[in-house]
C-alpha cells in the first residue's frame, strides 16, 4: 500500500509537470456587451467608437471602430529557434475587396507595433485570408489562394517561427488542420518570410483584435482564441486552468502523502 501511494503521488506530480499551460486563452464566456473591461481586455488608443462586442460567447468585430488588446499570462521571449502559435475559431459574414487585418500581436499592451497581421478580403462569393509581418519598407502582404466560405466556422492557426539573425523570421497559417497534434502533417494555407526592413521584436506580450476602416475591413466573430507554445494547444484550443490544475494536483498529491504518513505514525 505504501509503495502504491508513493507511486500515485509521484505520478500526479509528474503529470502536472508535463501539462502545458497556454500563454493566453479566452472563450469569451462573458455577459453580452462591451468586451473591454471583461477578462484582461483593454482598449487600444483613444477611439472608443463602435466598441467590440461580446454576443453569445463570441467576440464580434465590425467594419470600423474600437481596437482592443489583452495581455498574456507572462511575456514570451522570442529567442532564436522558438515558435509560438495563435489559434482562433473565425466566422466571417462579410469582407471587402481591398481587405484589412483583424488580428495581430504586439510586444506590449496598447503598443503601436502591430505584428503578424492576419487579413481578410472578399473573393468571388467567399473570402481569402492574408498575412503581413508588420508595416514599414519592404513589408509584403501574402494571400492564400483557397477561397473560404462566408458564415462557416474555421479553425485558424498561425505559427510564428523565430529564425537566427535579423529580418528573416517565418510564419505559416493553417486553416482547419487535419492533424491537430503534428504541425508538419498539415499543408499551410499560406507561408511568409519576414520582408520588412524593420527588425523583429524580441517579446510577445499581447494579442490584439482590430476593427479596420469601413471600406476595407471584414465583419466576423472570433471564439476560442488562444496563444500557445505548441501547435496542438492552438489547434484544439486549450482553456487556461482556473484554478490552476498544477496547484490542485500538487496539493492533492502531497495531501494524500501527508495523510498516509500521519496514519503510519499512529
Amino acid at each position: 500500500m505504501k509503495r502504491f501511494l508513493c507511486c500515485f503521488c509521484g505520478l500526479l506530480v509528474a503529470t502536472v509537470s508535463l501539462r502545458a499551460t497556454p500563454l493566453f486563452s479566452d472563450s469569451f464566456t462573458y455577459p453580452d456587451g462591451n468586451l473591454v473591461g471583461q477578462g484582461s481586455w483593454l482598449q487600444n488608443g483613444t477611439s472608443a467608437a463602435t466598441p467590440v462586442q461580446v454576443l453569445t460567447g463570441r467576440a464580434m468585430l465590425g467594419s470600423s471602430g474600437q481596437d482592443v488588446n489583452a495581455t498574456l499570462s507572462s511575456p514570451f521571449s522570442l529567442v532564436d529557434g522558438t515558435s509560438f502559435y495563435i489559434g482562433a475559431t473565425i466566422n466571417l459574414s462579410a469582407a471587402q475587396a481591398a481587405g484589412d487585418y483583424f488580428l495581430h500581436w504586439s510586444p506590449a499592451t496598447s503598443s503601436t507595433i502591430f505584428l503578424s497581421r492576419v487579413e481578410a478580403r472578399s473573393s468571388g462569393t467567399g473570402f481569402q485570408l492574408g498575412y503581413v509581418e508588420t508595416s514599414g519598407t519592404g513589408a509584403s502582404l501574402t494571400w492564400g489562394t483557397t477561397v473560404l466560405n462566408f458564415n462557416q466556422n474555421y479553425r485558424m492557426v498561425l505559427a510564428y517561427n523565430v529564425v537566427a539573425g535579423p529580418v528573416n523570421d517565418t510564419a505559416d497559417l493553417y486553416v482547419n488542420p487535419t492533424d491537430l497534434n503534428v504541425q508538419g502533417n498539415n499543408t499551410p494555407y499560406l507561408s511568409d518570410t519576414w520582408n520588412s526592413v524593420t527588425v523583429e521584436t524580441a517579446t510577445l506580450g499581447a494579442i490584439n483584435l482590430r476593427q479596420g476602416t469601413a471600406a476595407s475591413a471584414p465583419t466576423l466573430s472570433i471564439d476560442e482564441l488562444g496563444v500557445a507554445t505548441t501547435f496542438a494547444e492552438a489547434a484544439t484550443f486549450t482553456p487556461a486552468p482556473v484554478p490552476e490544475p498544477t496547484s490542485l494536483s500538487l496539493l492533492g498529491g502531497f495531501g494524500l502523502l501527508a495523510w498516509y504518513i500521519n496514519r503510519r505514525r499512529r
